[in-house]
């Protein structure tokens, strides 16, 4: 305490320029919690020892050819983060599900790879990169637990964090976000 007292003056303006940094650092968009159809949070009433991750579906009207991979690696990126958390004890890609399955499964609604050079020389929303998907959650026999909102955009103020955005980076994001999410109805 005594070190803050004394180089307290010393250390004020460099409290408001981190805040700032950190504020800024930070990626565009969100990923959601899962929730139910109405928005309210949703509590595990039942656990599941195995995940399926079936191929996404996409609804993207522009720059539909590049989005069609998409619909192969995000699910990648998620099953994934899912057998790297190692919280079920099987995560499969597709395929049937039993009793004992969560499957999450969604669909690409949004998908833009943006310009690059854009991003990083002149920013302020010039090439903007975009992904935006829902992510359904659901049992064996098809009840939809919830869904989690993916919507992602590169940083607007341009530069070398704004470059290395796009959609890919951002599956990978939201990836930990919904592992995060599908943990909480593991069985483990």
């Amino acid at each position: 305490m005594r070190i803050f007292l004394r180089y307290r003056k010393s250390l004020w303006p460099v409290v408001p320029v981190a805040l700032m940094g950190t504020c800024l650092l930070a990626g565009c968009g969100t990923t959601s919690d899962l929730q139910t159809a109405q928005g309210a949070k949703v509590a595990p009433s039942h656990k599941y020892s195995r995940v399926v991750v079936q191929n996404f579906k996409v609804a993207v009207k522009e720059h539909a050819q590049e989005a069609t991979s998409s619909a192969v690696l995000f699910p990648d990126a998620i099953a994934g983060e899912l057998r790297k958390e190692g919280h079920f004890s099987n995560v499969g890609r597709g395929g049937a599900a039993d009793a004992n399955t969560l499957v999450i499964e969604g669909v690409v609604t949004k998908y833009d790879e943006g310009d690059q050079s854009k991003r990083m020389w002149l920013g302020m929303g010039f090439g903007m990169a975009f992904l935006e998907a829902t992510v359904k959650f659901s049992d064996s026999k098809g009840n939809v637990i919830g869904t989690i909102k993916v919507d992602k955009n590169s940083w607007a103020m341009g530069g070398g964090l704004a470059a290395g955005q796009n959609p890919n980076s951002f599956m990978n994001d939201a990836a930990d976000k919904i592992s995060e999410e599908a943990a909480k109805f593991a069985l483990k």
